[in-house]
């Protein structure tokens, strides 16, 4: 490559970097010893930025998802500040009572949602790099159906039901997650957390205010939600459901059993896959029974400073219709690993 030709892809690369700073000078004083005249400088540079600009623009149309920070890092969508309604209104369908009091807080800065939930595959890259164990004991019906009961060679790896490596990763705790946010912050440059469920609410809703993101009614689901679907319902027939205070699994079929590839359904009006079924997605706050008490960091603060349970949000492939609403809340020990629980993950820049 001619010398002069190496010099002007250093030198546009300079003048790109400068637009971060808002410094962006060309290196005049090095055209004409460079043998470059400033009329080829300037259709160089015109050229250059202008392939630039329209890779931006591309990537301003599909929700301004980040390049991964390595081979198996999660792709990550940018949401913007915003106004999150959070938990539910008094006297809501469904409304629980540890979803009270409704709370409209204003999140203030803009932060990163992985794309999409942590799939098997990235969670297994995790594992297999850091030697972290793969661990069992989870809550599954595989030995009988419809009988949920913990069960030590059921993993990740082999969750009870067929996944391939674009499934969400299921048979993880929150421990375990918080392991993976670690690994993640120490192969990149960092910020990786997980969501605060305040943040959760506000990804899921995508600006809705109504019991869904999709509306208030439960058949509307199948497009966008993989629940418990008529489908399912075929499947567990028989089962006795007497325990259940409601039982009514989504009146429309979502065309899963089980867990979908990640990207199956359509994304959210901030380009979010799977905010809602699927798997569950584990989130930072602690487990209190009430909205009152928020931190200064937008997370549930426990009365006595003592966490006994963790939250899952979300729903999954298992979940009833009224379940899948945007604010139920499923707690669980940090422990629990779970056929239905998963990862998704945040990250501050």
């Amino acid at each position: 490559m001619p010398s002069e030709d190496v010099w002007f892809i250093d030198e546009y690369r300079r003048v790109i970097a400068g637009f971060a700073t808002g410094r962006a000078r060309p290196s005049v004083r090095l055209v004409g010893a460079r043998g470059i005249g400033p009329g080829t400088y300037a259709r160089r540079m015109k050229l250059g930025l202008m392939a630039f600009l329209l890779l931006v623009a591309g990537c301003a149309t599909h929700g301004n998802a980040s390049k991964e920070d390595c081979a198996n890092c999660p792709t990550m969508v940018r949401v913007p500040a915003g106004t999150a309604t959070f938990g539910s209104a008094a006297g809501a369908l469904y409304q629980r009572p540890d979803e009270l009091p409704r709370r409209t807080i204003r999140i203030e800065r803009p932060f990163s949602v992985s794309r999409t939930e942590i799939t098997r595959g990235e969670y297994d890259a995790f594992v297999r790099a850091s030697n972290y164990p793969v661990g069992g004991d989870c809550l599954t019906d595989r030995r009988k159906q419809g009988d949920w009961q913990y069960d030590a060679a059921t993993t990740y790896r082999d969750p009870g039901f067929a996944q391939a490596d674009d499934h969400p990763v299921a048979c993880v705790s929150f421990e375990d997650a918080q392991a993976y946010v670690a690994w993640l912050n120490s192969i990149t440059t960092g910020g990786y957390r997980l969501l605060s469920e305040l943040e959760w609410e506000y990804v899921a809703a995508a600006g809705a205010t109504t019991l869904f993101p999709w509306g208030d009614e439960p058949i509307d689901g199948c497009r966008t939600a993989n629940g418990f679907d008529d489908a399912a319902w075929m499947k567990y027939a028989g089962m006795d459901t007497s325990a259940y205070p409601l039982f009514d699994p989504l009146p429309c079929r979502d065309g899963w059993l089980n867990t979908n590839p990640v990207r199956a359904l359509p994304p959210n009006k901030f380009g979010v896959y799977g905010m809602i079924g699927n798997v569950s997605e584990w989130v930072a706050d602690c487990y209190v029974p009430s909205h009152e008490r928020l931190g200064p960091d937008g997370l549930a603060e426990a009365p006595d400073g003592a966490c006994a349970k963790r939250v899952a949000k979300g729903g999954s492939w298992g979940t009833l219709a009224h379940n899948l609403r945007t604010a139920e809340r499923f707690p669980y020990a940090a422990t629990h690993r779970d056929d239905s629980i998963g990862i998704r993950v945040a990250r501050d820049r």
